[in-house]
C-alpha cells in the first residue's frame, strides 16, 4: 500500500525488503535516497541497518507500532511515525526527512 501511494505521488522507484540483510545488501549497490524502516524486519530488528544508512548518510525515520522505548538508545532520537499512520502524515515525515531533519547533523 505504501509503495503504490509513493509511486503515484511520483517516486520514481520504492524498493520493499523483507529482511534486514536484504536491505543491507541493496543499499550497498544502489543509491537510496530516504528509508523508511519498521523496528522488525523479517523477524529481526533493524537496528543494524539503522547503523548502516547512518554510515551512509541516507535519511530515514523508523515507523511502528511500538514507542520510543522499542527502539535502542543510539536512535531513539530519530523521527518516529506512529501506526497506524495516514498517507499525510507518511508524506510528511518523508518530506521532513528528505529535507535533512532525519539525518544525523
Amino acid at each position: 500500500m505504501i509503495e503504490d501511494f509513493l509511486l503515484d505521488l511520483g517516486a520514481a522507484e520504492v524498493i520493499t525488503c523483507v529482511t534486514p540483510g536484504e536491505a543491507e545488501a541493496m543499499i550497498g549497490t544502489r543509491s537510496v535516497n530516504c528509508a523508511i524502516l519498521d523496528v522488525k524486519i523479517g523477524g529481526a530488528d533493524s537496528f543494524g541497518l539503522a547503523d548502516a544508512l547512518t554510515h551512509r548518510d541516507v535519511p530515514f525515520f523508523f515507523a511502528t507500532a511500538s514507542g520510543p522505548e522499542a527502539i535502542v538508545e543510539r536512535h531513539r532520537h530519530r523521527p518516529i511515525l506512529a501506526k497506524p499512520f495516514s498517507n499525510a502524515q507518511l508524506l510528511e515525515f518523508l518530506h521532513a526527512t528528505m529535507a535533512g531533519q532525519g539525518r544525523d547533523r
